[in-house]
């Protein structure tokens, strides 16, 4: 709109502006002059029509707009010259202005049509010089068909009518008039020029500026690190490149609410940005992460000093309402220029690392050491194998007993995993159950070990119970219940002798969907067992929240039990939280006979380890046939 208010004034002035000239250039044998507010008027209807024609020529959704916009252009031009005709006074003249002919209109308006049907295609020179033309037609044609009068009067002092301007004073008017319209024009142009430069550049900035945290962003980082590094390359600086990721940031927005991680975001900006040098630049780089780049350092020595300086504010805990959260986060650091010479090396470096702190556990500093690539190269690799291992052939399962404390008799078996990967061979499952935990795979793995394992305690001679682990990804991310129940059905298992074992080691994602889950699972019979209790990072919480049958303590204790105290009195602890709980308390890693003495003395119920056994392949349970055989002969 702006737009076409500009060209209207430009276009009308000029065209009224070229029709007074074309009037005060006759010549004539009698007095003349121009009323000025007769003109003024013809300016004013002509910038009406030409912008009411260049507005209709817009129109996208009107058929044929830029013909008729180009109409109603020709008709203005014809009527501004009327009514400029009748601003034209002549002394004695017959006629002043009413003698255009029907053709003339005709023909302005045939001519402003043409022009404008050009309108669609102005981006094109061609396009542009066509319509200037036939524009340019439609005035010539007004001014040529102007009517002349025939006959004047014979006296002069026309002038000193009041009113009335000469033909120079007019002329001069008409070209102050179409210079200042041709300034307002061009001023409200360079305006509207510095306006969209304005927001361009406002927009530039927020695209380079997280809206959240109000740090820059990654696409800014990629702007300046070239010369962030270079500075220090020249200044003869150690430049470190700090990635922090947080640990369990979806957990934190399970539990509490997106509100409440978009507050653990902006104030873990805020405490970086409040206790970080000026020389120190800090961006949001992605999601939960952060990029933080020194580059003012001397030593590397002191890009790990600057490293666990970050992570002992990242650590803060964060007050939020009644609650003090604990921030935990894994640090990759990268150091320039040992790791690497450009930003985009340094920060995939830095990833690397922070992953491999995450994957052993989270909440330290892991500098980037030569081969992570080729680890998660390995990796990558080993996910792209694992997919295909059930299909295959390449899974097998083998049974750990469980047994009663007090009297070691057989009360169940847990089904493990095992991949025999065909060209690696043996791969550990503490090895392969971690990928598959992260990329997904876990849920076609749990699958399998749920059927074949239930498919094998159907046909076991005796009765025992079958432990199956589930991932919390099977519990959320699919529907569990019904393909126990299927499965259950397939196989002819009873559901009282299936136990499912939620492992509390891996964050849980959605609370609501487990412990729906957990209900569906508790009402057809099968039961639940909270897995590696202790080894996870909310172990009592995940206790309460979910109805758990049964507590099973993670190896790491039982197996430190007699050399560490501390492991002692957490056993202690958790065999009467099963009691306060009235559900049994199961531990693993048996391995010797003093382990059992204390676990005996402590009041657990049921145990599971090499105490009893090592592992034992499917073919060596004993099965309902052979045990017919045996009865018949």
């Amino acid at each position: 709109m702006i737009w076409l208010v500009w060209s209207a004034l430009i276009g009308a002035s000029a065209i009224w502006a070229a029709h007074i000239i074309a009037l005060a250039a006759m010549v004539l044998p009698a007095d003349e002059g121009f009323r000025l507010p007769t003109a003024l008027l013809a300016l004013a209807v002509t910038f009406a029509g030409v912008f009411a024609g260049f507005a209709l020529s817009t129109k996208r959704d009107i058929r044929l707009a830029p013909e008729f916009g180009g109409i109603v252009l020709g008709l203005t031009v014809a009527v501004m010259g009327m009514t400029t005709s009748a601003a034209h006074v002549i002394a004695g003249a017959d006629s002043n202005g009413a003698g255009f002919s029907l053709w003339s209109l005709l023909l302005s308006a045939c001519l402003g049509a043409i022009a404008l049907s050009f309108v669609p295609q102005l981006r094109s020179r061609r396009a542009l010089l066509s319509a200037t033309l036939f524009l340019f037609l439609a005035v010539v044609t007004l001014h040529l068909s102007m009517p002349v009068p025939e006959t004047f009067a014979s006296q002069l002092g026309l002038l000193s009518q009041a009113g009335l301007l000469s033909e120079g004073q007019m002329i001069s008017v008409a070209l102050l008039i179409c210079a200042l319209c041709a300034a307002l024009a061009a001023t409200g142009c360079e305006l509207e020029k510095e306006r969209k430069e304005a927001a361009r550049r406002a927009y530039q900035h927020l695209s380079l500026q997280d809206s959240l945290t109000h740090l820059p962003n990654r696409h800014y980082v990629q702007k300046v690190a070239a010369d962030l590094l270079k500075k220090a390359d020249q200044n003869g600086k150690i430049c470190s490149v700090v990635l922090i990721s947080l640990d369990q940031f979806k957990a934190i927005n399970d539990l509490h609410g997106y509100e409440v991680g978009d507050m653990v975001l902006c104030s873990m900006a805020e405490t970086l940005k409040n206790n970080l040098s000026e020389k120190v630049f800090i961006s949001r780089f992605y999601g939960d992460e952060f990029l933080i780049i020194n580059p003012a350092l001397n030593s590397e020595d002191e890009a790990v000093e600057f490293a666990r300086l970050v992570r002992s504010l990242a650590r803060r805990p964060i007050q939020w309402r009644s609650y003090r959260l604990s921030i935990r986060s894994s640090i990759g650091l990268a150091v320039f220029p040992r790791d690497g010479n450009d930003l985009t090396k340094l920060v995939q470096r830095a990833n690397l690392a922070a992953k491999q702190a995450k994957s052993i556990g989270g909440n330290l500093i892991q500098p980037y050491v030569t081969g992570m690539e080729e680890s998660n190269r390995w990796e990558t690799s080993l996910a792209s194998d694992l997919r295909n291992a059930t299909l295959e052939n390449q899974l097998s399962l083998v049974f750990q007993k469980q047994n009663l404390t007090k009297t070691g008799s057989l009360i169940g078996y847990e089904a493990l995993v095992r991949w025999r990967h065909a060209e690696k061979g043996p791969i550990a499952p503490e090895d392969f159950i971690p990928i598959a935990e992260r990329s997904g795979i876990i849920l076609d793995i749990g699958n399998w070990v749920l059927e074949a394992a239930c498919a094998e305690a159907a046909n076991w001679a005796e009765p025992v119970s079958l432990a199956v682990n589930a991932s919390p990804l099977q519990f959320s991310r699919s529907d569990f219940a019904g393909l126990v129940s299927t499965v259950l059905i397939k196989t002819g298992l009873p559901a009282e002798r299936l136990e499912i074992e939620l492992t509390e080691s891996t964050p849980i994602e959605d609370h609501e969907r487990v412990h729906e889950t957990i209900l569906s699972l508790r009402q057809m019979g099968v039961r639940v067992a909270m897995d590696d209790f202790g080894k996870g990072y909310s172990s009592l919480n995940t206790l309460q929240a979910f109805p758990f049958d049964k507590i099973k303590v993670d190896r790491a204790f039982t197996q430190s039990l007699e050399t560490n105290p501390h492991a002692r009195a957490i056993l202690r602890s958790a065999i009467l939280l099963g009691h306060s709980f009235g559900i049994p308390v199961i531990a693993e890693g048996v391995e010797t006979e003093r382990q059992l003495e204390f676990l005996k003395e402590a009041g657990c119920l049921q145990v599971q380890g090499f105490l009893f056994g090592k592992h034992v392949l499917a073919s060596q349970i004993k099965k309902k046939q052979d045990s017919l055989q045996k009865t018949g002969s």
